[in-house]
């Protein structure tokens, strides 16, 4: 099982290759599609209760369009129940579009669901602690500290963040002691390129674990600047779970630029 997402594919079992080529696309960002077929029912039952109360506890829909999903009565049942969550996020993919790009169909959803976590050795049991909060909602959370551990030290450090940045949401958790380390004031910095690179638009979120101004005066002064562009997320004050549930929605309501 991989670190990724759980996303849940609504189709019509008659699209079954189709569908494949969606679900092997997912597998190959680290994703775990759900694809369910229950052979006991046929497209005039209503929906099994199984696959309700699996749609009421997933986060993530693809919903795969087709001539065969519009005449299932089984697969429009899925989509009415999915639809009616207005806090559920999905994708719709026309199977039948022999012109659709169906990676670019569903990168927003993808890279929404997809979150990089960097912090220092410091900061690990608040990092763990976010992290926890993020998978129990389907987020898939990966280690951007151990990804970019597996390259060649700083030196590849600007080339991987901005990869991760185009895969999904750089997580930056800062502490008045993580930014003194020389490893995340060179993350900042990189941050702060990406964002004005980008005209304005950042994909990393900062996450405040100390107070903001003390973070800042801690920081190398010709990075301050970054700390002010980029969006930030104060866990410093406030309930635990209120800054996590302003967090994820964050997260669900970026819009990426292709």
């Amino acid at each position: 099982m991989s670190e990724g997402s759980w996303i849940f594919l609504s189709h019509s079992h008659k699209d079954f290759d189709k569908v494949r080529e969606v679900r092997n696309i997912l597998e190959e960002k680290d994703h775990n599609p759900l694809m369910f077929f229950l052979k006991c029912l046929s497209d005039d039952d209503e929906i099994d209760d199984l696959i309700t109360r699996e749609i009421e506890a997933r986060s993530w829909f693809i919903l795969c369009d087709s001539e065969n999903a519009r005449s299932s009565s089984w697969v429009q049942q899925e989509i009415e129940i999915i639809k009616g969550y207005p806090e559920k996020t999905y994708a719709e993919v026309n199977l039948d579009d022999p012109n659709v790009d169906i990676e670019k169909a569903i990168s927003q959803l993808t890279r929404k669901a997809s979150i990089f976590l960097t912090y220092t050795r410091h900061d690990h049991d608040f990092a763990n602690r976010i992290k926890t909060e993020l998978k129990a909602e389907d987020f898939g959370v990966f280690s951007a500290l151990e990804m970019l551990q597996e390259r060649d030290g700083l030196g590849s450090l600007n080339t991987e963040m901005r990869n991760i940045a185009q895969l999904g949401a750089i997580l930056l958790v800062l502490s008045t002691q993580s930014v003194k380390t020389v490893r995340q004031n060179k993350e900042v910095e990189i941050a702060g390129r990406i964002y004005h690179e980008a005209a304005g638009s950042s994909n990393v979120i900062l996450i405040y674990r100390d107070d903001p101004a003390a973070v800042l005066k801690a920081t190398r002064p010709k990075l301050r600047s970054v700390f002010e562009d980029l969006t930030a997320v104060d866990f410093s004050t406030g309930d635990f779970n209120e800054n996590m549930t302003g967090l994820m929605r964050q997260l669900r309501a970026h819009q990426w630029s292709d």
